[in-house]
């Protein structure tokens, strides 16, 4: 059986493999696969094989353009991250990861009514399908907006990409799909019966997770698109977000906030937990099916964190990282506050920061006046050959959504929807975990929405998720960074903030075109 399993691992690789320039997709002989899936089990094979493939392309390329809106005091004048028209090279990022994806899901579509199984367990493999297109798709849309939408099938002739409200659309009916047909994480199971344990198994609550942002994004994203596709209810989508968070927040049973923001960097980040909606295993399988390459990116933490969270650097290393938080700035994000007579502090001050009250006080000589970003702690090390002791990567999970993200996203639909009340308790949710003050009318001028913002930057502090937090809320203007705060509104549409394409997808495709915004700086 193992063999049988590895030659559909294989049979997929080299699908994807063999790939059209013009969207790097390309199916194999018919009769191939057919041959391929006779049994329940090579259909669970399949979609081992479309998880793996989650797993390994969606964390192999760079966090671009999330890390263009991810909060520091320091950028260096070079950064992509301040807008450098000029150089529009910088700008380019490569979706074939992401259709990769879509290629190992589809794989075992066609035969999953030929192969003689329950149809619960037929349900669920379509389930699965719709659930990693879906994530897929809300990917695309939005690091490139417009992109090419691949459905149940592979077109041989040359496709022109699809506006992408109209893509979020698709992978919301996908989303919705996924919803109906997975069962709750509690009820998963393998095909002999076993219980699934990890939560990087598709299941109805990460189905509600997908389908909750697909949703905010168009929602929130309309002024980003074109006049002709804006022509949709907002707040319609609005109340979809509400209804999928609300439904994982509901399976107290299944998924809960963690005791301590501590517990978060030790437990959640580390191997999923109880506040882990979705995940990719890497902890304990970094080199399982295939030769990863074990630089994938499973988090940002090596944007920001030096000593003590990887070995062998040193003491003043944390004024060298690409990204930098000032000590000050700590202190004013994760305040001090008195409670009656009992001073209390956010306890994530002492969970993302290393031993912040003495670090504070060491020399500014050594520490340029920064703090020691530590939420990611757990070093994976060369153990043979001339990098034995080096740093590898972080030995942990890759995280694509946890539940503090859930109650803060329903927070900011509710501020929308105008129930302050239930905004108001979703925010409190998360800052008393923290022990931070709880809400009050006068924070930012009693701007609600902006403080729930506010608190995602916090919560979610070096995440990557704060790029597109600051474009669902249009706030662009005052949380990007450099000439991003001073395009015009036709740029906006134009697509500057998304990632332009590179130039093998025109090879093949008359239909393709460039992001207009950069095709002008071509």
């Amino acid at each position: 059986m193992k063999k049988r399993y590895l030659f559909l691992t294989l049979l997929g690789a080299f699908m994807l493999c063999a790939c059209e320039e013009w969207v790097e997709l390309k199916p194999e002989n018919s009769v191939t696969f057919e041959n391929a899936f006779d049994t329940e089990k090579d259909i669970e094979a399949a979609l081992f094989g479309a998880e793996q493939s989650l797993r390994v392309n969606m964390t192999a390329a760079p966090y671009s353009p999330e890390m263009r809106g991810e909060f520091s005091d320091y950028r260096s004048s070079y950064s992509e991250d301040l807008l450098k028209e000029e150089n529009p090279i910088l700008y380019v990022a490569q979706w074939s990861w992401n259709y990769n994806v879509i290629a190992a899901a589809n794989v075992a579509l066609p035969y999953i009514n030929q192969v003689e199984m329950p149809q619960e367990r037929r349900d669920f493999y379509r389930g699965e399908i719709a659930f990693f297109k879906a994530f897929v798709y809300l990917d695309l849309i939005r690091r490139w907006g417009d992109c090419v939408m691949i459905q149940d099938e592979v077109e041989l002739k040359p496709i022109a990409k699809t506006s992408w409200p109209k893509v979020a659309d698709y992978a919301i009916t996908l989303a919705k799909e996924a919803v109906r047909l997975l069962p709750e994480w509690d009820e998963l199971k393998e095909s002999d019966g076993a219980s699934v344990t990890h939560r990087a198994r598709p299941c109805k609550g990460a189905a509600n997770a997908v389908l909750a942002h697909l949703c905010a994004w168009k929602a929130g994203c309309k002024y980003m698109a074109q006049p002709q596709d804006r022509d949709y209810d907002e707040q319609q989508l609005w109340r979809m977000v509400d209804s999928a968070c609300t439904a994982i927040i509901n399976r107290q049973d299944i998924y809960d906030l963690e005791a301590t923001p501590d517990e978060v960097c030790t437990k959640t980040f580390v191997d999923g937990g109880k506040e882990c909606i979705f995940e990719s295993v890497f902890r304990g399988y970094w080199n399982e099916f295939d030769e990863m390459n074990e630089s994938n990116t499973t988090n940002p933490g090596r944007n920001y964190e030096a000593y003590p969270a990887i070995p062998g650097s040193k003491i003043g290393d944390n004024k060298k990282t690409t990204y930098r938080i000032l000590n000050s700035t700590v202190r004013e994000m994760f305040q001090d506050y008195t409670d009656g007579n009992t001073p209390v502090t956010d306890l994530r001050r002492f969970a993302w920061f290393y031993d912040f009250e003495n670090m504070e006080q060491e020399d500014e000589e050594i520490t340029g006046g920064y703090a020691y970003p530590y939420k990611w702690r757990y070093a994976r090390v060369a153990t043979e050959g001339f990098m034995a002791g080096e740093f590898i990567n972080f030995d942990q999970n890759k995280i694509w959504w946890r539940l503090a993200d859930i109650y803060l996203l329903r927070a900011e639909c509710r501020a929308r929807l105008n129930d302050r009340t239930g905004a108001i308790a979703d925010l409190n949710k998360i800052r008393d975990r923290a022990k931070a003050k709880r809400y009050n009318e006068s924070e930012y001028d009693g701007n609600l929405r902006y403080a729930i913002f506010k608190e995602r930057e916090k919560e979610l502090l070096m995440e990557g998720s704060r790029y597109f937090d600051v474009l669902r809320n249009g706030y662009y203007k005052t949380e990007l960074y450099g000439n991003f705060r001073n395009v015009s509104d036709q740029d906006v549409v134009d697509g500057v903030f998304f990632n332009a394409l590179e130039n093998t997808l025109f090879w093949d495709n008359p239909l393709m075109r460039q992001n207009t915004y950069w095709l002008k700086r071509q």
